[in-house]
């Protein structure tokens, strides 16, 4: 056996993949011994989208190599919807095997539910994603980023990002005209109210907005949400999967270039 895991909340990887299933057909898993890193680009290779899975976010992790492993998002999804929301989740994968074993196991009431999953061959680099320096970090309440995202797409299909010390700014201009939500620092005790900007320079930048309402669809992972902008740079949206501890998932983003 070169890889078994064991997942005490199955609902962690559904949100993930229901997170993906927008952007992207099919993605690699990575294993390594002490990590499960997926990586996926869409059909257009504007976005990208990086998770990284760390030992500790699962009970049980053995991995005897490195393997990557290509698997069906959809098909994914599909699985998923047999666990139940207080499932856990084993993973199994033998040796150059064609198929990946998913067991849901319920908790309670004794439901045990399997399923091979065919595994694709995906002609793919996985791409060494350099560690960017951003100009702006931004964190903020990921539910207030999701309905921003979602308000503003009514209004056209591009999104400009403006931050700088005083807050940062989400604009929209469509034939029906403008639309801006901006957002200024704010404490609260809960960190999951709190925006929080780093800003060494400020930045505006112009991105595609289907694609920022994909990447906020992974709100469920945690409920703040880490913005990385640069100038001339892709726009990092990441999330940490439920906590820091366990990993996170990272999309990626290119500008739009004026043309």
């Amino acid at each position: 056996m070169v890889l078994e895991a064991h997942l005490q909340q199955a609902v962690l990887l559904k949100k993930v993949v229901d997170a993906m299933k927008d952007l992207c057909n099919h993605f690699i898993m990575v294993l390594e011994a002490h990590l499960q890193q997926v990586q996926s680009m869409d059909s257009s290779h504007v976005a990208l989208v990086a998770l990284l899975l760390r030992e500790s976010a699962f009970s049980e992790f053995k991995c005897d190599r490195a393997a990557s492993l290509g698997m069906n998002v959809d098909s994914l999804g599909k699985i998923f919807k047999m666990c139940g929301p207080n499932d856990s989740l084993k993973l199994r994968w033998q040796n150059d095997a064609d198929t990946v074993s998913f067991q849901c196991e319920s908790g309670e009431d004794d439901r045990i539910a399997d399923f091979d999953l065919k595994l694709m061959q995906i002609e793919s680099e996985h791409m060494e994603i350099p560690e960017q320096q951003y100009k702006v970090v931004a964190r903020l309440p990921s539910s207030e980023f999701q309905k921003v995202c979602r308000d503003l797409k009514e209004f056209g299909e591009t999104m400009q990002i403006q931050a700088s010390k005083e807050g940062i700014r989400f604009s929209v201009q469509g034939d029906i005209g403008t639309g801006n939500v901006m957002m200024k620092p704010r404490e609260s005790e809960k960190p999951e109210e709190k925006v929080t900007l780093t800003v060494h320079e400020s930045v505006t930048a112009t991105f595609a907005l289907r694609y920022l309402v994909t990447f906020s669809k992974a709100a469920p992972l945690c409920s703040t949400v880490e913005l990385g902008l640069g100038p001339d740079s892709p726009l990092s949206v990441k999330y940490e999967l439920e906590n820091a501890d366990n990993g996170f998932m990272q999309f990626y983003l290119a500008p739009k270039i004026d043309e």
